[in-house]
């Protein structure tokens, strides 16, 4: 028997390498063509301009490697084609010689469509070839820092996997270019590093957050661990030698992400932005049993507390607030507002309006606040919002947000309590020139004037998600912002941007056909919703940005045409919000069944049957 199995593996094997070679050569002549969409850039975590000259510098993406630029933005070039991984998680040029690069493989935010990298390369031609360097399983890069004079001494933040734990993480430096590394701060094997920064003066003084974060199988929003006992904020004065946590005035609790900014002027002041255990915790003591979010001009009911208040009183989720007592609510904060004004106990009758044209009155009566759930200054999706210093009270610089120092870092005190989604953000800048412009990366761009004491949303009109910025040290009106919808630059400090759409780096999930002819293709894209175009047409142009046509919103998935009626698409979004769409008429239903705790996942999948279209299949 063995020898038939055997003499029928010899037999097939020269026929499946025949067919891999055959592959290979049809793949060789195919000829790909751009079909779109071109309406939005993609997902930009990090980028390094040459001081020098402005006008040059490179991109570091998400999934689509690295852009360089040596005209203001106006056109890019692709110089991380050919290399093992196109996720990128830092990228950094140095200061004396801008012919080296460094870019760090693998994505440093903790969010679940995290790709993974293969270590730190090195250019040292400006980007036209590349060598890897090592540090082959730290997985994600947090930061990299080069030292101003001597290129050949680099420290790389490795944050390790996101999965579980693994050795190949801390802070690693280099004093021969990258030849051997040695690591010079370690906590352990689920604590890594996400920020690095070096002194503007003294190049062997840094401040450096480690960090530890975990997902698992549930793929929710948040990372199942977001804080643990290692996290902080670590100083050393000799180069790694040495190295302080530093306390002071700091959340005493456990800490989560951080991000550090040095004050170039005068380096004495730092700001950091730090995640704590208490994030959103506060003195209000009525409880409603709600999370919500701000519509356009409404207070929307986004998650019901099962066996609370709200659920008690009728209120579901998608419903409306637009009135509580005599109050009329034009906003969640306004909704936040009125709680902290309640007491337990206190009843009041709610105004309500559900779907688009029912409107209803409800009676609640509040309970008492405690335990986990006692986070009334929470911002939408898990942040805290700002400037809300006097209402947290005196424990508030324990639940963390914007902290500025101005003795090096020894010591600390809250200014703001701005820290938006900070397992996605948590990076905060200041003005070289100027420590009164302070600017925080989130779903808005949050900018201060006074030193961060108060903060408010600039970038109107800028697609959403903020994760990298440069403020020029010569001129402070000058910004280059990166975001998950591509590049804009401003030339005012942010009163208005000029967007520079001329990179493909969208981030396709999947991708759907339907039966027409010439046929549409349909795809998803991560942060930029989900939509459809001819894939010919007629004339010499091919598909312009015209044609396409959105019929999702959110973070997109998976599209599929119905086989029997190719005007009718199934599309969805994160947390298993699917809908049939007529792309003819606009019109749209949900399809969604009633959600359970941990019913859907960031992307559920689904099938249409192709034998008959009345067939759905939807997974949890």
């Amino acid at each position: 028997m063995l020898n038939r199995f055997c003499l029928v593996l010899l037999l097939v094997a020269p026929v499946l390498h025949a067919q891999e070679k055959l592959i290979d050569q049809w793949a060789q002549r195919l000829q790909w063509r751009p079909l779109g969409p071109a309406s939005m850039g993609g997902r930009i975590v990090d980028l390094a301009v040459v001081e020098r000259d402005p006008f040059t510098f490179y991109l570091a993406t998400a999934s689509g490697g690295l852009f360089k630029t040596t005209n203001n933005g106006t056109t890019f070039t692709p110089v991380f084609e050919k290399e093992d991984t196109v996720s990128i998680g830092d990228v950094a040029v140095s200061r004396s010689n801008p012919n080296i690069l460094w870019v760090g493989t693998g994505e440093h935010n903790a969010r679940n469509s995290v790709s993974w990298g293969d270590g730190v390369y090195k250019s040292t031609d400006a980007g036209k070839t590349w060598a890897n360097m090592g540090l082959k399983k730290s997985f994600q890069i947090g930061r990299i820092e080069i030292h101003p004079t001597n290129p050949d001494i680099v420290y790389v933040g490795a944050l390790g996997r996101l999965w579980g734990p693994n050795e190949e993480r801390g802070l690693y430096k280099t004093t021969d270019g990258g030849k051997s590394w040695k690591k010079v701060l370690h906590v352990d094997n689920k604590t890594g590093c996400v920020e690095v920064k070096m002194h503007p003066k003294d190049p062997d003084t840094l401040l450096v957050a480690m960090y530890e974060r975990e997902r698992d199988e549930f793929d929710s929003n948040d990372p199942a661990k977001r804080w643990g006992p290692g996290s902080g904020i670590y100083k050393t004065t000799d180069g790694g030698a040495k190295w302080t946590r530093l306390k002071d005035g700091l959340p005493s609790g456990q800490l989560g992400r951080v991000g550090l900014c040095y004050y170039q002027k005068n380096p004495d002041v730092v700001y950091a932005i730090v995640e704590s255990e208490k994030i959103g915790t506060g003195p209000a003591t009525a409880f409603m049993g709600i999370s919500g979010g701000n519509r356009v001009r409404e207070a929307l009911i986004q998650g019901i507390t099962r066996g609370g208040p709200a659920e008690k009183a009728g209120i579901k989720a998608g419903d409306i607030v637009l009135k509580m007592g005599d109050k009329e609510i034009a906003s969640y904060n306004d909704l936040i507002v009125s709680i902290r004004a309640r007491k337990p106990k206190d009843s009041v009758a709610i105004k309500l309006k559900r779907g688009d044209d029912e409107e209803l009155e409800v009676k609640l009566t509040f309970a008492q606040r405690g335990g986990t759930g006692n986070r009334p200054f929470t911002s939408y999706l898990g942040g805290q919002r700002a400037n809300a210093i006097r209402e947290q009270g005196k424990d508030g610089q324990e639940t963390g947000g914007v902290y500025r120092s101005e003795d090096g870092g020894d010591t600390w005190k809250r200014v703001n309590s701005l820290n938006p989604r900070p397992f996605y953000y948590s990076k905060i800048f200041v003005d070289p020139s100027d420590d009164r412009h302070v600017y925080v990366m989130g779903i808005m761009f949050h900018f201060s004037t006074d030193g961060g004491k108060t903060f408010r949303n600039g970038a109107r009109g800028v697609h959403p998600d903020h994760h990298a910025l440069w403020v020029n040290p010569r001129d402070g009106r000058h910004l280059i912002l990166g975001c998950d919808g591509g590049l804009y630059i401003s030339h005012d400090r942010g009163a208005t941007w000029d967007f520079h759409n001329v990179m493909d780096i969208g981030q396709f999930y999947d991708v759907g056909v339907d039966t027409r002819a010439p046929y549409w293709v349909y795809g998803g894209l991560q942060d930029n919703g989900s939509w459809g175009a001819p894939s010919r047409k007629r004339g010499r142009t091919g598909p312009l940005n015209s044609d396409w046509l959105r019929i999702g919103g959110g973070d997109g998935f998976l599209c599929r045409a119905d086989p029997d009626d190719p005007t009718t698409v199934y599309c969805e979004m994160q947390g298993g919000r699917v809908w049939r769409v007529n792309v003819n008429t606009g019109e749209r239903y949900t399809l969604r069944p009633p959600g359970k705790d941990l019913r859907f996942n960031w992307k559920t999948p689904f099938t249409l049957s192709p034998h008959d279209s009345k067939v759905f299949h939807y997974a949890g």
